[in-house]
């Protein structure tokens, strides 16, 4: 169901993990351009009615849902087409890229973030981008495969790109 989150955060033994008092209402309204709603604590989950209500209580008029594999991708784009104060973006992250390569899927990835591309409520191309900090020199090609193909999803579509960027400065 798309209201449904499709990720949970590890849990770590001793750590109080409850949600914040909300802060104090922003000055003026905002726009939250990239956030990961699907993420669950697990042990305190909030529907994302809930998690926008909190964001509205303080100020955020709207965010922009981030994907960052087939699934998030999936789970952003259906749940903006059914929640007024969502929009989505869509992709596969640098550090996923490998793995869909590794495993002879990313082309089909691609092919699925291309398709959603072309939904109403999908604004952006992202989390695209280089990450070399995490991924080792056997991951690249995947990585600039990728992100070569976003721009191209995102050229074709009119939409932004949200890039990913992490000790890769000059190759982004």
């Amino acid at each position: 169901m798309a209201n449904e989150p499709v990720r949970q955060r590890e849990q770590t033994a001793g750590r109080d993990l409850s949600y914040p008092a909300p802060p104090e209402p922003l000055p003026v309204p905002v726009y939250d351009n990239h956030t990961h709603l699907e993420i669950s604590d697990g042990e305190h989950p909030l529907s994302l009615a809930e998690q926008l209500d909190r964001a509205v209580s303080v100020g955020v008029q709207g965010v922009i849902q981030v994907g960052g594999d087939r699934e998030t991708s999936r789970w952003s784009a259906e749940a903006a087409a059914s929640e007024p104060r969502m929009l989505a973006a869509v992709a596969i992250h640098p550090n996923e890229a490998p793995d869909y390569e590794q495993a002879g899927t990313l082309d089909d990835a691609l092919a699925e973030i291309s398709e959603l591309a072309g939904r109403p409520r999908v604004v952006a191309i992202g989390e695209t981008g280089l990450d070399f900090f995490r991924t080792g020199p056997e991951g690249l090609a995947a990585q600039y495969r990728s992100f070569e193909a976003h721009i191209e999803i995102a050229k074709q579509n009119g939409l932004a790109l949200q890039i990913h960027d992490r000790n890769a400065h000059a190759e982004v």
